[in-house]
């Protein structure tokens, strides 16, 4: 049997296209209450005092990249909140609501833990043993902070971070009209194509948690994907069952900045360890534990360096060599009004 999951491409978002156009936007420009809880976890939460500096981050991050091997000696949470470096600086506004957001660990963990990934030997155990439990969004700060956080807890180097989620969304984990209604490639997107098998039962489970896509996009018709890192929800059935045909990511990855960063890095993590053996039978090298931008591209494509996984490396290289969070023109990048629905903003959920 093949080891290579049928769901394998339930990672990143976009296609290239669209990452390109939010790349261009960029440089020509310049949760339902149940499963959220408040901000008040000791050590977990950026300082807030009136002396903190309003510095970016420098050119070179702060954090490395933590070699193959050393998952097991990975800071937590609590002391990767000690690491962070505080600042007020904060590109995307919009963002402070989402993130300051902690899901209920309890029930990221329910919800991850319903459904198996190691199965196949298409994983290593420890994907489903240690990295998802791992998992739990418990932060709050600004934007950058938690990419900071993310980058500790997980041992890479937070421009890396930094660099995808310039790509997937252009910083913003969840912009919408003042209805409600997502505004697509910023922070939500990927719509599911008109009559896609298992799609009502989706749109139907992610209408549950306050928003109801359907009301906008017809019938089966809702994103597949969500937040500033570009996380892909959907789950095919054809791809095995899980429940309400997702991958259990939402709705933390529309919720919660820190949750959806926790799971980016998470991935990551993972890829870089060695333990995707799926990965094995995919694009044109060799899988091989040690590669980091071979994972980078892995998030999006769901293939080792494939030409649309090599195409998105580049892209996200360049953000990184670029520093666009750094530019003028990327803080003042934003999606733009539409004359029916008005000006997207922070989501009123």
């Amino acid at each position: 049997m093949s080891r290579i999951p049928h769901w394998k491409r339930s990672i990143g978002w976009f296609t290239v296209g669209t990452a390109v156009c939010v790349a261009a936007a960029s440089l020509l420009l310049g949760a339902a209450a149940k499963n959220e809880r408040p901000d008040h976890a000791v050590g977990r939460t950026a300082a807030t005092s009136p002396g903190r500096p309003s510095q970016p981050p420098p050119a070179e991050g702060y954090f490395s990249l933590s070699p193959v091997g050393s998952w097991s000696t990975l800071p937590d949470d609590q002391a990767c909140a000690g690491q962070v470096h505080r600042s007020t600086w904060e590109p995307r506004p919009h963002n402070t609501k989402r993130n300051h957001v902690m899901p209920d660990p309890r029930a990221v963990h329910r919800s991850l833990a319903a459904r198996t990934i190691a199965v196949n030997d298409s994983h290593d155990r420890h994907w489903d043993t240690w990295l998802r439990k791992r998992v739990d969004g418990q932060f709050t700060g600004t934007t950058d902070e938690i990419f900071q956080w993310a980058a500790c807890k997980w041992g890479l180097p937070d421009n890396i971070l930094r660099a995808i989620a310039a790509r997937e969304s252009t910083w913003f984990q969840y912009e919408t009209y003042p209805s409600g209604r997502p505004a697509l490639s910023w922070g939500a997107g990927d719509m599911m194509p008109p009559g896609t098998k298992g799609a009502d039962v989706y749109c139907d489970g992610l209408a549950e948690h306050g928003y109801d896509y359907q009301r906008d996009f017809g019938p089966g018709i809702c994103p597949q994907s969500f937040s500033i890192a570009g996380i892909k929800s959907w789950h095919s059935p054809d791809w095995g069952a899980m429940p309400a045909n997702q991958n259990g990511t939402f709705p933390f990855s529309r919720d919660s900045t820190a949750f959806a960063v926790d799971y980016l890095a998470s991935q990551l993590r993972g890829c870089y360890e060695g333990w995707q053996f799926w990965l094995a039978e995919t694009g044109t090298r060799r899988y091989d534990a040690g590669e980091i931008w071979g994972c980078v591209g892995a998030w999006y494509a769901g293939e080792w360096h494939n030409a649309a996984a090599d195409e998105y490396i580049a892209l996200v290289r360049r953000a990184e060599a670029n520093r666009d969070w750094l530019t003028a023109a990327f803080a003042a990048s934003k999606p733009a009004c539409d004359s029916a629905l008005g000006c997207p903003g922070a989501d009123p959920l």
